[in-house]
Protein backbone atom coordinates (compact mmCIF):
# COMPACT_ATOMS: atom_id res chain seq x y z
CA UNK A 1 0.00 0.00 0.00
CA UNK A 2 1.31 3.58 -0.75
CA UNK A 3 0.01 7.04 -0.48
CA UNK A 4 0.92 10.45 -0.61
CA UNK A 5 -0.55 14.07 1.07
CA UNK A 6 -1.28 16.06 -1.96
CA UNK A 7 -0.24 19.32 -2.43
CA UNK A 8 -3.72 20.82 -2.34
CA UNK A 9 -3.84 19.49 1.55
CA UNK A 10 -1.48 21.41 2.33
CA UNK A 11 -2.34 24.75 0.73
CA UNK A 12 -5.86 23.93 2.53
CA UNK A 13 -4.24 23.91 5.37
CA UNK A 14 -1.95 27.01 4.54
CA UNK A 15 -5.51 28.40 3.48
CA UNK A 16 -7.25 27.99 6.71
CA UNK A 17 -4.53 29.38 9.32
CA UNK A 18 -4.47 32.67 6.65
CA UNK A 19 -8.42 32.90 7.00
CA UNK A 20 -7.96 32.06 11.00
CA UNK A 21 -7.20 35.99 11.07
CA UNK A 22 -10.60 37.27 9.90
CA UNK A 23 -13.09 34.52 11.10
CA UNK A 24 -16.56 35.72 12.44
CA UNK A 25 -14.02 34.62 15.88
CA UNK A 26 -11.09 35.12 15.32
CA UNK A 27 -7.51 33.59 16.33
CA UNK A 28 -5.27 35.80 18.02
CA UNK A 29 -1.48 35.44 16.69
CA UNK A 30 1.40 36.55 18.52
CA UNK A 31 5.38 36.89 18.02
CA UNK A 32 6.76 36.76 21.16
CA UNK A 33 10.87 37.10 22.34
CA UNK A 34 12.88 35.24 24.58
CA UNK A 35 16.13 33.71 26.15
CA UNK A 36 18.34 35.97 27.49
CA UNK A 37 20.78 33.65 28.61
CA UNK A 38 22.94 32.25 26.51
CA UNK A 39 23.46 29.06 24.32
CA UNK A 40 26.34 26.50 25.05
CA UNK A 41 27.24 27.33 21.80
CA UNK A 42 26.73 30.80 20.63
CA UNK A 43 27.36 30.86 17.16
CA UNK A 44 25.18 27.62 16.59
CA UNK A 45 21.89 27.45 18.90
CA UNK A 46 20.60 24.48 19.94
CA UNK A 47 17.86 23.10 17.52
CA UNK A 48 14.11 23.16 19.07
CA UNK A 49 12.17 20.07 19.41
CA UNK A 50 8.52 19.66 18.72
CA UNK A 51 8.05 17.83 23.08
CA UNK A 52 5.94 19.17 25.64
CA UNK A 53 9.24 20.28 27.42
CA UNK A 54 10.35 22.99 25.06
CA UNK A 55 7.14 24.56 24.68
CA UNK A 56 7.09 25.18 28.10
CA UNK A 57 10.77 26.25 27.73
CA UNK A 58 9.58 28.61 25.36
CA UNK A 59 7.24 29.99 28.03
CA UNK A 60 9.90 30.14 30.81
CA UNK A 61 12.04 32.50 28.84
CA UNK A 62 9.66 34.45 26.98
CA UNK A 63 9.98 38.39 27.33
CA UNK A 64 7.23 39.73 25.81
CA UNK A 65 4.91 39.19 22.67
CA UNK A 66 3.33 41.64 19.93
CA UNK A 67 0.34 41.05 17.78
CA UNK A 68 0.15 39.30 14.24
CA UNK A 69 -2.74 41.05 12.26
CA UNK A 70 -4.42 40.22 9.01
CA UNK A 71 -2.13 42.76 7.34
CA UNK A 72 0.89 40.84 9.03
CA UNK A 73 0.52 37.75 6.71
CA UNK A 74 1.26 36.52 3.51
CA UNK A 75 1.31 33.39 1.49
CA UNK A 76 4.79 33.13 0.63
CA UNK A 77 7.19 30.74 -2.05
CA UNK A 78 10.60 29.84 -2.71
CA UNK A 79 12.21 32.83 -3.78
CA UNK A 80 13.88 32.23 -7.61
CA UNK A 81 15.38 35.51 -9.09
CA UNK A 82 15.69 35.44 -13.39
CA UNK A 83 19.46 34.91 -13.94
CA UNK A 84 20.79 35.47 -17.82
CA UNK A 85 22.40 32.32 -19.31
CA UNK A 86 19.94 29.92 -16.62
CA UNK A 87 17.82 27.00 -17.92
CA UNK A 88 14.72 26.86 -16.03
CA UNK A 89 12.18 23.96 -16.00
CA UNK A 90 8.88 23.90 -18.17
CA UNK A 91 5.81 23.51 -16.84
CA UNK A 92 4.59 20.08 -17.09
CA UNK A 93 1.20 18.42 -15.40
CA UNK A 94 3.12 15.19 -14.84
CA UNK A 95 6.20 16.25 -13.63
CA UNK A 96 6.82 15.11 -10.04
CA UNK A 97 9.79 17.57 -9.14
CA UNK A 98 7.87 20.47 -10.03
CA UNK A 99 7.49 21.71 -6.80
CA UNK A 100 11.26 21.97 -6.27
CA UNK A 101 12.51 23.04 -9.60
CA UNK A 102 12.83 26.62 -10.56
CA UNK A 103 9.87 26.98 -12.99
CA UNK A 104 9.24 30.24 -12.08
CA UNK A 105 11.01 33.27 -12.04
CA UNK A 106 10.83 36.74 -10.32
CA UNK A 107 12.14 39.59 -12.42
CA UNK A 108 13.99 43.03 -11.52
CA UNK A 109 10.69 45.04 -12.18
CA UNK A 110 9.11 42.30 -9.19
CA UNK A 111 7.03 40.77 -11.64
CA UNK A 112 6.59 36.87 -11.47
CA UNK A 113 6.31 34.54 -14.44
CA UNK A 114 5.88 31.13 -14.85
CA UNK A 115 7.98 28.75 -17.82
CA UNK A 116 5.73 27.21 -20.39
CA UNK A 117 8.75 26.27 -22.95
CA UNK A 118 12.23 26.57 -22.44
CA UNK A 119 13.16 25.77 -25.88
CA UNK A 120 13.70 22.22 -25.71
CA UNK A 121 16.26 22.75 -22.19
CA UNK A 122 18.04 26.11 -23.68
CA UNK A 123 19.38 28.28 -21.20
CA UNK A 124 17.28 31.64 -20.90
CA UNK A 125 19.28 34.74 -21.95
CA UNK A 126 16.06 36.95 -22.42
CA UNK A 127 14.35 38.57 -19.19
CA UNK A 128 10.44 38.33 -19.44
CA UNK A 129 8.87 41.72 -19.57
CA UNK A 130 4.93 42.76 -19.86
CA UNK A 131 2.11 41.92 -18.04
CA UNK A 132 0.17 40.32 -21.00
CA UNK A 133 -2.49 38.07 -20.53
CA UNK A 134 -1.71 36.26 -23.49
CA UNK A 135 1.75 33.99 -23.77
CA UNK A 136 4.92 35.95 -23.68
CA UNK A 137 7.36 34.97 -26.35
CA UNK A 138 10.91 36.19 -25.63
CA UNK A 139 13.33 36.01 -28.67
CA UNK A 140 15.45 33.26 -27.21
CA UNK A 141 12.15 31.36 -27.89
CA UNK A 142 11.58 30.46 -24.38
CA UNK A 143 7.01 30.96 -23.42
CA UNK A 144 5.97 32.40 -19.98
CA UNK A 145 3.14 33.39 -18.59
CA UNK A 146 2.88 36.19 -16.20
CA UNK A 147 1.16 35.34 -13.07
CA UNK A 148 1.65 38.65 -10.82
CA UNK A 149 3.31 41.64 -9.60
CA UNK A 150 5.20 42.05 -6.16
CA UNK A 151 3.84 45.69 -4.95
CA UNK A 152 6.18 48.25 -3.00
CA UNK A 153 4.71 47.24 0.36
CA UNK A 154 4.72 43.54 0.26
CA UNK A 155 8.48 43.45 -1.15
CA UNK A 156 9.00 45.39 2.37
CA UNK A 157 7.37 43.62 4.55
CA UNK A 158 7.48 39.78 3.04
CA UNK A 159 9.84 39.22 0.72
CA UNK A 160 13.58 37.72 1.98
CA UNK A 161 16.70 36.47 0.32
CA UNK A 162 14.46 32.89 0.26
CA UNK A 163 10.90 33.77 0.18
CA UNK A 164 9.16 35.95 -2.55
CA UNK A 165 5.12 36.65 -1.29
CA UNK A 166 1.99 35.16 -3.65
CA UNK A 167 -1.31 36.17 -3.51
CA UNK A 168 -4.40 35.53 -5.77
CA UNK A 169 -7.04 38.07 -5.88
CA UNK A 170 -10.54 37.38 -5.14
CA UNK A 171 -12.16 40.59 -6.63
CA UNK A 172 -10.64 42.76 -9.27
CA UNK A 173 -8.20 45.49 -7.36
CA UNK A 174 -7.62 46.99 -11.42
CA UNK A 175 -4.63 45.31 -11.50
CA UNK A 176 -2.91 43.21 -14.52
CA UNK A 177 -2.96 40.36 -12.37
CA UNK A 178 -6.86 40.00 -12.12
CA UNK A 179 -7.11 40.51 -16.25
CA UNK A 180 -4.83 37.52 -16.03
CA UNK A 181 -6.61 35.23 -13.84
CA UNK A 182 -10.13 36.53 -15.67
CA UNK A 183 -8.39 34.91 -18.57
CA UNK A 184 -7.16 31.90 -17.71
CA UNK A 185 -8.90 28.95 -19.33
CA UNK A 186 -9.49 25.41 -17.23
CA UNK A 187 -7.87 22.47 -18.81
CA UNK A 188 -6.44 24.68 -21.59
CA UNK A 189 -3.63 22.77 -23.87
CA UNK A 190 -0.84 25.28 -24.12
CA UNK A 191 2.30 22.98 -25.61
CA UNK A 192 2.69 20.27 -27.91
CA UNK A 193 5.83 18.04 -26.35
CA UNK A 194 7.19 16.01 -29.53
CA UNK A 195 8.88 13.12 -28.11
CA UNK A 196 9.97 11.02 -31.52
CA UNK A 197 10.55 13.36 -35.18
CA UNK A 198 9.42 10.50 -37.33
CA UNK A 199 10.35 10.62 -40.80
CA UNK A 200 9.46 11.30 -44.63
CA UNK A 201 6.91 14.07 -43.71
CA UNK A 202 6.13 16.52 -46.08
CA UNK A 203 5.82 20.11 -45.97
CA UNK A 204 6.32 23.53 -47.41
CA UNK A 205 5.86 27.02 -47.17
CA UNK A 206 5.42 30.04 -48.92
CA UNK A 207 2.76 33.00 -50.15
CA UNK A 208 0.32 31.68 -52.41
CA UNK A 209 0.54 32.22 -55.94
CA UNK A 210 -3.26 32.74 -56.77
CA UNK A 211 -6.63 32.68 -54.94
CA UNK A 212 -9.54 30.57 -56.74
CA UNK A 213 -11.78 30.94 -54.16
CA UNK A 214 -12.67 30.51 -50.46
CA UNK A 215 -11.80 26.54 -50.56
CA UNK A 216 -9.22 26.37 -53.34
CA UNK A 217 -5.89 28.56 -53.89
CA UNK A 218 -2.71 27.55 -55.76
CA UNK A 219 0.55 26.73 -53.66
CA UNK A 220 4.14 28.70 -54.65
CA UNK A 221 6.18 27.35 -57.29
CA UNK A 222 8.24 25.18 -54.39
CA UNK A 223 5.35 23.09 -53.29
CA UNK A 224 5.70 19.30 -55.00
CA UNK A 225 4.29 18.63 -58.27
CA UNK A 226 2.73 15.07 -57.38
CA UNK A 227 -0.80 14.72 -56.85
CA UNK A 228 -2.38 14.13 -53.45
CA UNK A 229 1.16 14.50 -51.95
CA UNK A 230 -0.26 17.07 -49.09
CA UNK A 231 -3.69 15.36 -48.87
CA UNK A 232 -4.80 14.71 -45.32
CA UNK A 233 -2.61 17.47 -43.89
CA UNK A 234 -2.89 20.99 -43.11
CA UNK A 235 -2.71 24.61 -43.84
CA UNK A 236 -2.31 27.30 -41.73
CA UNK A 237 -2.23 30.79 -42.66
CA UNK A 238 0.80 32.51 -40.78
CA UNK A 239 0.33 35.99 -41.45
CA UNK A 240 -1.18 38.17 -43.86
CA UNK A 241 -5.42 38.40 -45.07
CA UNK A 242 -6.51 35.21 -43.22
CA UNK A 243 -3.31 34.65 -40.83
CA UNK A 244 -4.54 32.35 -37.79
CA UNK A 245 -6.63 30.19 -40.00
CA UNK A 246 -6.20 26.19 -40.30
CA UNK A 247 -7.93 24.09 -42.17
CA UNK A 248 -7.05 20.43 -43.63
CA UNK A 249 -6.21 19.59 -47.51
CA UNK A 250 -8.57 17.09 -49.14
CA UNK A 251 -7.07 17.35 -52.64
CA UNK A 252 -4.16 18.77 -54.32
CA UNK A 253 -3.04 18.61 -58.10
CA UNK A 254 0.59 18.55 -58.65
CA UNK A 255 0.56 19.85 -61.83
CA UNK A 256 -1.46 22.94 -60.77
CA UNK A 257 -0.07 23.27 -56.92
CA UNK A 258 -4.17 23.82 -56.56
CA UNK A 259 -5.24 22.66 -52.87
CA UNK A 260 -8.66 22.08 -51.78
CA UNK A 261 -9.54 22.45 -48.15
CA UNK A 262 -12.29 21.00 -46.54
CA UNK A 263 -14.06 23.98 -44.97
CA UNK A 264 -14.41 27.91 -46.55
CA UNK A 265 -11.39 30.33 -45.12
CA UNK A 266 -13.96 32.62 -43.13
CA UNK A 267 -11.53 35.11 -44.53
CA UNK A 268 -9.76 34.76 -48.07
CA UNK A 269 -6.62 34.39 -48.06
CA UNK A 270 -4.42 37.12 -50.54
CA UNK A 271 -1.25 36.14 -52.58
CA UNK A 272 0.47 38.10 -49.75
CA UNK A 273 -0.46 35.67 -46.72
CA UNK A 274 1.77 33.18 -45.80
CA UNK A 275 1.04 29.80 -45.25
CA UNK A 276 2.39 26.47 -44.52
CA UNK A 277 1.32 23.31 -45.15
CA UNK A 278 2.35 20.26 -42.99
CA UNK A 279 1.41 16.78 -41.19
CA UNK A 280 -2.09 17.12 -39.24
CA UNK A 281 -1.62 17.48 -35.90
CA UNK A 282 -5.09 15.75 -33.95
CA UNK A 283 -5.41 15.92 -30.30
CA UNK A 284 -7.82 13.46 -28.94
CA UNK A 285 -9.15 13.88 -25.22
CA UNK A 286 -12.14 15.00 -22.68
CA UNK A 287 -12.10 18.18 -23.73
CA UNK A 288 -15.64 20.45 -24.39
CA UNK A 289 -13.81 22.70 -26.67
CA UNK A 290 -10.96 21.49 -29.00
CA UNK A 291 -7.57 21.89 -28.80
CA UNK A 292 -6.22 23.03 -32.13
CA UNK A 293 -2.43 23.05 -33.75
CA UNK A 294 0.08 22.60 -36.58
CA UNK A 295 3.41 21.76 -37.36
CA UNK A 296 5.53 24.75 -36.85
CA UNK A 297 8.43 23.24 -37.86
CA UNK A 298 9.03 20.48 -40.47
CA UNK A 299 12.78 20.17 -41.54
CA UNK A 300 14.23 17.13 -43.67
CA UNK A 301 10.51 15.39 -43.04
CA UNK A 302 10.90 15.24 -39.63
CA UNK A 303 7.89 16.62 -36.86
CA UNK A 304 10.57 19.19 -34.92
CA UNK A 305 8.06 21.69 -33.64
CA UNK A 306 4.59 22.03 -32.71
CA UNK A 307 2.42 25.31 -31.98
CA UNK A 308 -0.95 25.65 -30.96
CA UNK A 309 -3.25 27.49 -32.33
CA UNK A 310 -6.05 27.21 -29.66
CA UNK A 311 -5.66 25.41 -26.25
CA UNK A 312 -9.48 24.44 -26.13
CA UNK A 313 -10.90 24.10 -22.63
CA UNK A 314 -11.96 21.72 -19.77
CA UNK A 315 -9.35 18.86 -20.82
CA UNK A 316 -7.85 16.30 -17.98
CA UNK A 317 -6.52 13.76 -20.43
CA UNK A 318 -5.54 14.07 -24.20
CA UNK A 319 -3.33 12.44 -26.99
CA UNK A 320 -1.99 13.65 -29.72
CA UNK A 321 -1.15 11.90 -33.39
CA UNK A 322 0.29 12.91 -36.88
CA UNK A 323 -1.73 12.03 -40.12
CA UNK A 324 -0.74 13.16 -43.26
CA UNK A 325 -0.71 11.44 -47.06
CA UNK A 326 -0.61 7.37 -45.96
CA UNK A 327 2.29 6.97 -48.57
CA UNK A 328 4.55 9.66 -47.20
CA UNK A 329 5.17 10.95 -43.25
CA UNK A 330 5.35 8.22 -39.74
CA UNK A 331 6.89 7.60 -36.71
CA UNK A 332 5.88 11.15 -34.78
CA UNK A 333 4.93 11.36 -31.55
CA UNK A 334 4.06 13.70 -28.96
CA UNK A 335 2.65 14.22 -25.47
CA UNK A 336 0.39 17.05 -24.60
CA UNK A 337 0.86 19.77 -21.87
CA UNK A 338 -2.71 20.40 -19.45
CA UNK A 339 -2.83 23.55 -18.09
CA UNK A 340 -3.56 23.53 -13.97
CA UNK A 341 -6.83 23.34 -12.44
CA UNK A 342 -8.42 26.85 -13.53
CA UNK A 343 -5.45 27.60 -16.01
CA UNK A 344 -2.40 28.99 -15.80
CA UNK A 345 -2.49 32.19 -13.82
CA UNK A 346 -5.85 31.70 -12.16
CA UNK A 347 -4.30 31.11 -8.84
CA UNK A 348 -1.12 31.83 -8.26
CA UNK A 349 -0.80 30.29 -4.57
CA UNK A 350 -1.52 27.15 -5.74
CA UNK A 351 0.17 26.80 -8.77
CA UNK A 352 3.83 28.11 -7.73
CA UNK A 353 2.90 25.84 -4.46
CA UNK A 354 2.54 28.61 -1.89
CA UNK A 355 1.68 26.56 1.09
CA UNK A 356 4.02 28.26 3.31
CA UNK A 357 2.88 31.34 5.25
CA UNK A 358 4.92 34.39 6.49
CA UNK A 359 3.99 36.75 9.37
CA UNK A 360 5.88 40.15 9.92
CA UNK A 361 6.24 41.91 12.72
CA UNK A 362 8.07 45.41 13.75
CA UNK A 363 9.19 46.22 17.24
CA UNK A 364 10.64 49.60 17.22
CA UNK A 365 12.58 50.31 20.69
CA UNK A 366 10.95 49.51 23.66
CA UNK A 367 7.19 49.78 22.30
CA UNK A 368 6.64 51.37 25.33
CA UNK A 369 8.52 49.56 27.94
CA UNK A 370 6.88 46.37 26.68
CA UNK A 371 10.53 44.91 24.87
CA UNK A 372 13.94 45.46 26.72
CA UNK A 373 16.12 47.70 24.62
CA UNK A 374 19.49 46.74 27.07
CA UNK A 375 19.69 42.99 26.53
CA UNK A 376 19.86 40.15 23.94
CA UNK A 377 17.27 37.89 22.56
CA UNK A 378 17.83 34.33 21.08
CA UNK A 379 14.08 32.61 20.95
CA UNK A 380 11.47 33.99 18.44
CA UNK A 381 7.78 31.86 18.37
CA UNK A 382 4.77 32.09 17.68
CA UNK A 383 1.54 31.75 20.19
CA UNK A 384 -1.85 31.29 18.81
CA UNK A 385 -4.81 32.56 21.48
CA UNK A 386 -3.08 33.22 24.53
CA UNK A 387 -5.20 33.88 27.52
CA UNK A 388 -4.82 36.36 30.19
CA UNK A 389 -4.12 35.86 33.66
CA UNK A 390 -7.43 37.38 34.34
CA UNK A 391 -8.82 34.68 32.67
CA UNK A 392 -9.89 36.60 29.03
CA UNK A 393 -8.31 36.22 25.58
CA UNK A 394 -5.29 37.95 24.88
CA UNK A 395 -6.29 41.10 22.51
CA UNK A 396 -3.80 43.83 22.99
CA UNK A 397 -0.73 45.04 20.69
CA UNK A 398 1.96 44.18 22.92
CA UNK A 399 2.31 42.39 25.85
CA UNK A 400 5.10 41.85 28.71
CA UNK A 401 5.31 38.35 29.58
CA UNK A 402 7.97 39.13 32.42
CA UNK A 403 7.28 38.26 36.42
CA UNK A 404 7.98 41.88 37.97
CA UNK A 405 9.26 42.40 41.68
CA UNK A 406 8.61 45.98 42.88
CA UNK A 407 11.50 46.74 45.68
CA UNK A 408 12.74 49.34 47.32
CA UNK A 409 16.24 49.88 49.10
CA UNK A 410 17.99 48.32 46.71
CA UNK A 411 21.60 48.59 46.98
CA UNK A 412 22.77 49.32 43.51
CA UNK A 413 21.86 48.42 39.94
CA UNK A 414 21.33 44.49 39.34
CA UNK A 415 23.18 43.29 36.22
CA UNK A 416 21.11 41.63 33.29
CA UNK A 417 21.01 38.35 33.24
CA UNK A 418 21.82 37.28 36.90
CA UNK A 419 20.15 35.03 38.69
CA UNK A 420 17.84 36.42 41.37
CA UNK A 421 17.68 34.29 45.15
CA UNK A 422 14.22 35.35 48.02
CA UNK A 423 15.76 35.08 50.82
CA UNK A 424 13.00 33.69 52.18
CA UNK A 425 11.34 31.76 50.10
CA UNK A 426 14.38 30.52 47.93
CA UNK A 427 12.30 31.04 44.36
CA UNK A 428 14.76 32.20 41.87
CA UNK A 429 14.71 33.86 38.28
CA UNK A 430 16.73 35.53 35.92
CA UNK A 431 16.90 39.11 35.55
CA UNK A 432 15.84 40.48 32.17
CA UNK A 433 16.07 44.18 33.33
CA UNK A 434 15.69 46.50 36.25
CA UNK A 435 14.01 49.45 35.61
CA UNK A 436 15.45 51.77 38.48
CA UNK A 437 13.23 54.80 39.35
CA UNK A 438 15.92 56.83 40.89
CA UNK A 439 19.72 57.80 40.08
CA UNK A 440 20.75 55.92 42.91
CA UNK A 441 18.99 52.19 41.41
CA UNK A 442 17.71 51.63 44.96
CA UNK A 443 14.18 51.24 44.10
CA UNK A 444 12.32 50.69 41.16
CA UNK A 445 10.79 47.34 39.11
CA UNK A 446 12.87 43.67 38.02
CA UNK A 447 11.95 42.22 35.35
CA UNK A 448 12.03 38.37 35.95
CA UNK A 449 11.58 35.08 33.48
CA UNK A 450 12.48 31.79 34.43
CA UNK A 451 11.12 32.06 37.50
CA UNK A 452 11.83 28.76 39.64
CA UNK A 453 9.48 28.28 42.75
CA UNK A 454 10.70 26.11 45.67
CA UNK A 455 8.50 23.64 47.74
CA UNK A 456 5.02 23.56 47.15
CA UNK A 457 5.26 26.33 44.72
CA UNK A 458 6.36 28.78 46.69
CA UNK A 459 6.66 32.22 44.80
CA UNK A 460 8.27 35.52 45.22
CA UNK A 461 7.01 36.85 48.52
CA UNK A 462 6.42 40.48 49.55
CA UNK A 463 8.81 41.86 52.28
CA UNK A 464 11.38 39.31 51.63
CA UNK A 465 15.21 40.28 50.86
CA UNK A 466 15.85 39.16 47.39
CA UNK A 467 19.73 38.94 46.43
CA UNK A 468 21.62 39.52 42.77
CA UNK A 469 24.09 36.02 42.34
CA UNK A 470 26.72 38.22 40.25
CA UNK A 471 25.93 41.85 41.59
CA UNK A 472 25.41 40.44 45.15
CA UNK A 473 23.33 43.75 44.82
CA UNK A 474 20.21 43.11 47.58
CA UNK A 475 16.65 44.74 47.81
CA UNK A 476 13.38 44.37 49.83
CA UNK A 477 10.61 43.22 47.56
CA UNK A 478 7.55 45.45 47.86
CA UNK A 479 5.01 43.63 45.45
CA UNK A 480 4.74 41.51 43.03
CA UNK A 481 3.26 41.36 39.69
CA UNK A 482 2.73 37.85 37.79
CA UNK A 483 3.13 37.69 34.47
CA UNK A 484 0.26 39.75 32.03
CA UNK A 485 -0.19 36.56 30.19
CA UNK A 486 -0.96 33.31 31.92
CA UNK A 487 1.72 31.02 30.99
CA UNK A 488 0.96 28.02 28.91
CA UNK A 489 -2.59 28.77 28.12
CA UNK A 490 -1.70 29.64 24.47
CA UNK A 491 -0.76 27.03 21.98
CA UNK A 492 3.37 27.33 20.36
CA UNK A 493 2.65 26.96 16.55
CA UNK A 494 6.37 27.91 16.03
CA UNK A 495 9.84 27.95 17.87
CA UNK A 496 12.98 29.05 15.94
CA UNK A 497 16.04 29.40 18.02
CA UNK A 498 18.35 31.90 17.23
CA UNK A 499 22.10 33.53 17.39
CA UNK A 500 21.74 36.37 20.22
CA UNK A 501 20.23 39.64 18.61
CA UNK A 502 21.20 42.59 20.32
CA UNK A 503 18.43 45.42 20.78
CA UNK A 504 19.04 49.29 21.50
CA UNK A 505 16.38 51.88 22.07
CA UNK A 506 16.42 53.41 18.23
CA UNK A 507 16.84 49.71 16.92
CA UNK A 508 13.47 48.33 14.89
CA UNK A 509 13.70 44.49 14.83
CA UNK A 510 12.07 43.02 11.21
CA UNK A 511 10.91 39.65 12.83
CA UNK A 512 9.65 37.41 9.70
CA UNK A 513 8.04 33.91 10.88
CA UNK A 514 7.74 32.02 8.23
CA UNK A 515 5.04 27.95 8.79
CA UNK A 516 5.74 25.60 6.00
CA UNK A 517 3.17 23.16 5.14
Amino acid sequence: MSAIITRRLRTQIAQQLYEAFTEASPSRFYIALGRIGAWDDENNPTTPTDTIQSQYDVWRDMIAMKRVTSADRSFVIARTNWTNNTVYTQYTDTNTSLPTSSFYVMTGNNNVYKCLDNNRGAASIVSPTGTSASTIVTSDSYQWKYLYTISAADALKFMTASWLPVKTLTANDGSAQWSVQQAAVNGAIHRVVVSSNGINFKSTSNVFSSVANSTVMVLNTNAEATDDIYNYSTVFLESGPGSGQLRRIINYVGSSRAVTVNTAFNVLPTTSTRYRVGPNVLIKGDGSTAATAYVANCDGGQVRKVTMISGGTNYSIANVSFTSNGSWGSGAAATVVISPRGGHGSNPVDELYGHNLMMNVQITGSESNTFPTNNEFRIVSLIADPILSGGTAANATTITVTTKLTVTGASGQFTADEIVTGGTTGAKGRLVWFANTNSSHSAGVLNLVRIARVGTGINFDVGEVITGTTSTRTATIAARTNPTVRHYTGDVMFIENRAPVSRSASQTEDLKVVIRF
